[in-house]
């Protein structure tokens, strides 16, 4: 087995992955991400579209995030707040009420299950983050942790 050395800049900070909620103001959607894996997205519907795992250990779940699109028709039909900071269990329980039964009612709850670390996960509207904002695609530097 051969070595590989990596030379980052000395300004890298590398830290462990935490789970990521965020709103994405320009693809007007919001993308959780609970684990740091690669993924494949199934699109359920228009609006909602899962990441399945694409090389998952024997205890990693099948499901690692997803995303939900068209957030601000939605949240109006809702009655969800769009501005400030949300939490993201506030936000499922509320589209799970709001059409319980549906596909994605039942498979955000079954994400949500598995990880339940998220319900500490929140969504800041005002500062909406973007993969142009934040330089790849998870998001993390403008996630917000509770």
């Amino acid at each position: 087995m051969t070595d590989t050395t990596i030379a980052l800049p000395s300004s890298a900070v590398l830290e462990r992955f935490r789970p990521v909620a965020y709103f994405d103001k320009y693809m007007d959607c919001i993308r959780v991400l609970t684990h740091d894996r690669s993924v494949t997205e199934h699109r359920i519907n228009p609006f909602y579209t899962v990441y399945e795992c694409n090389h998952r250990g024997a205890f990693d779940p099948r499901y690692v995030g997803f995303s939900i699109k068209g957030v601000r028709s939605l949240f109006h039909e809702v009655g969800l707040p769009l501005s400030g900071a949300v939490k993201l269990a506030d936000v499922i329980n509320q589209l799970v009420k709001h059409r319980p039964g549906s596909v994605m009612s039942e498979s955000l709850n079954i994400i949500f299950r598995e990880y339940e670390a998220t319900g500490d996960l929140e969504i800041d509207f005002l500062n909406g983050a973007s993969e142009l904002d934040c330089g790849t695609f998870d998001g993390a530097s403008k996630a917000v942790a509770a």
